[in-house]
């Protein structure tokens, strides 16, 4: 073999060697890509204990963060589990999840995007098995909470975005807030596209997406539970369809569990979550009949006054519709210009009872029976 033939066949091997190397490096590497697996959506308030997916009501004024928990798998090792909160209360387990840095950063970065999950509707009346596709929720891009795996709370309203004024009742402080987040693993920070991505439980799966529920300040007598239907729909049911949904109701929860859950409010759940702080209890005393005369609510010619005839929680009802007595304008008389929490094809919102009222003279107090508060 002369010299010149042995160079080559060096050069060759050399060159086939390094391929190699390159190519077992290469699928080595993507034997050890990561693969996600699971992303769920956590909430933790600052300064207390464990992130959790459902906390109880927080106080107004509780600072709350909102984290993915992102679970992943390198080839054949074990799930490894990052969080940007460094203790986790998941399924009755305690979790100490490693922090979103310990990412691999050999493949390059992860991003999280942020949606609201709310109403796609607002309200409406009768719905029936034909017309269940109504309470359906929708996703919506929530930009003001950033691309990192965790997220200041609350994010803003976003299903009414369209409208050139927002609802009156999603401007409510308080409320109960879902969110889904989609965690993205992007090559290089300034890629448009990720080689990877899984979103939590959204839309379609709304009964399992957390919940976060802020409590706000309320008038002393309505019980601070009220605050878990600002932002829901509310809509009424036809005859036969409520509590159970009846025959062919397509949903996997029932009308009753639906509200019972927080999906969805009716207006006589929104005034018994104010009464008692459970949508479907019934805490009222018989109704008695009222009328709204020159602007002031009276019995029997003689006008109703705070304290002495009704306090706040109390109810007022006609042809369906129910408002919560609120807040007095101060002559201590139940009268048009006094606030009232009303529930009705829209998430509630606070107006006059002169607003609302307006189609009719003729009402029903619902007290409530003060022993059940």
């Amino acid at each position: 073999m002369s010299e010149d033939t042995r160079r080559l066949l060096a050069i060759f091997l050399t060159v086939v060697g390094l391929v190699g190397a390159v190519l077992a490096f290469w699928q080595r590497r993507e034997q050890l890509r990561p693969q996600l697996e699971q992303a769920t959506v956590v909430f933790w308030v600052e300064g207390e204990g464990p992130a959790r997916q459902e906390l109880p009501p927080v106080p107004a004024g509780g600072k709350v963060w909102a984290g993915a928990l992102l679970q992943f798998r390198q080839g054949n090792g074990p799930v490894r589990t990052l969080c940007p909160f460094p203790e986790v209360q998941l399924s009755g387990q305690l979790l100490r999840p490693e922090p979103p840095s310990a990412w691999p950063a050999s493949y390059g970065v992860l991003k999280a995007q942020w949606f609201t999950v709310e109403p796609a509707l607002f309200g409406g009346e009768g719905v029936a098995a034909e017309s269940a596709e109504k309470l359906a929720y929708g996703e919506f891009a929530a930009p003001e909470l950033g691309s990192e795996l965790r997220a200041p709370l609350p994010p803003e309203p976003h299903n009414d975005d369209f409208l050139a004024d927002p609802l009156p009742g999603n401007r409510l402080a308080g409320g109960c807030y879902r969110l889904k987040v989609k965690v993205s693993a992007y090559r290089d920070p300034r890629d448009v596209l990720p080689w990877a991505s899984i979103g939590s439980p959204g839309a379609a799966q709304v009964e399992s997406v957390p919940t976060l529920c802020l409590l706000a300040p309320v008038p002393q007598g309505v019980h601070p539970k009220v605050v878990m239907a600002f932002r829901c729909s509310v809509f009424t049911f036809a005859a036969g369809v409520w509590p159970e949904g009846g025959q062919g109701w397509p949903l996997p929860l029932s009308p009753r569990e639906l509200v019972a859950s927080g999906v969805v409010m009716t207006p006589q759940a929104v005034a018994a979550l104010a009464a008692v702080g459970d949508p479907l209890a019934e805490p009222w005393e018989p109704p008695v009949p009222v009328t709204l005369s020159a602007g002031v609510v009276e019995v029997k010619a003689r006008p109703l006054r705070w304290g002495a005839d009704l306090r706040p929680g109390d109810a007022l009802t006609w042809a369906g519709r129910w408002a919560v007595a609120w807040e007095d304008d101060g002559n201590g008389l139940l009268d048009g210009a006094d606030r009232v929490l009303f529930a009705w094809m829209q998430p509630p919102r606070l107006v006059t009872l002169g607003e609302v009222a307006r189609v009719t003279g003729k009402l029903s107090l619902r007290r409530v029976v003060r022993g059940q508060r």
